[in-house]
């Protein structure tokens, strides 16, 4: 009988501490390895940028269309509209739908004003689905989109040419043996 009470009093103490630590403010669910995995997870996979977690081709694309027609400063009437005909145009996207890539590249560009330190990044998720003729195309597309109103600026030009790099590099990874 002497033993039953020392195990219900060390459990009851037990209890008690940790009741204790709670008020104290200490998480206990810290503790837990399950927990702590599922949240590392989460972190690294909604933590970073919305900017740096676009998976398809079409969304980074309209998001460097964007960002260099920016390179000059905001963006003008004339620059929104030949934006939104070349993804009505060149995306087969409707009116709206179009709009809305618009609206939503320009969220995500909101605080960024350098995009070449960040190229590798943005397309991280999206550098395998890039065939070569879209690679191809949305280089001529950022050509002309920094045509519109002026001629090319330094800015503009360094962002096509890493660019052109990055797929390149992606290019030349792709053809080796594995």
């Amino acid at each position: 009988m002497h033993i039953v009470i020392g195990v219900l009093t060390a459990l009851a103490g037990l209890i008690w501490a940790f009741v204790a630590l709670q008020r104290a403010g200490i998480d206990l669910n810290a503790l837990n390895p399950f927990l702590w995995h599922r949240r590392s997870q989460w972190k690294k996979k909604y933590g970073e940028k919305p900017l740096y977690n676009l998976g398809s081709p079409m969304e980074v694309a309209a998001l460097l269309l964007l960002g260099i027609a920016k390179c000059e400063g905001e963006v003008s009437a004339q620059q929104k509209k030949a934006i939104l005909a070349i993804f009505e145009n060149e995306f087969h996207l409707s009116h709206d739908e179009a709009a809305d890539l618009l609206l939503a590249s320009s969220y995500l560009l909101r605080n960024e004003v350098y995009l070449v330190d960040h190229l590798d990044k943005i397309m991280a998720k999206s550098a395998a689905d890039f065939s070569a003729s879209q690679s191809a195309s949305l280089m001529q597309l950022l050509e002309k989109v920094a045509r519109i109103e002026s001629p090319v600026n330094e800015e503009q030009n360094k962002l096509m040419q890493a660019l052109g790099e990055y797929f390149a590099r992606q290019s030349s990874a792709q053809g080796k043996w594995a």
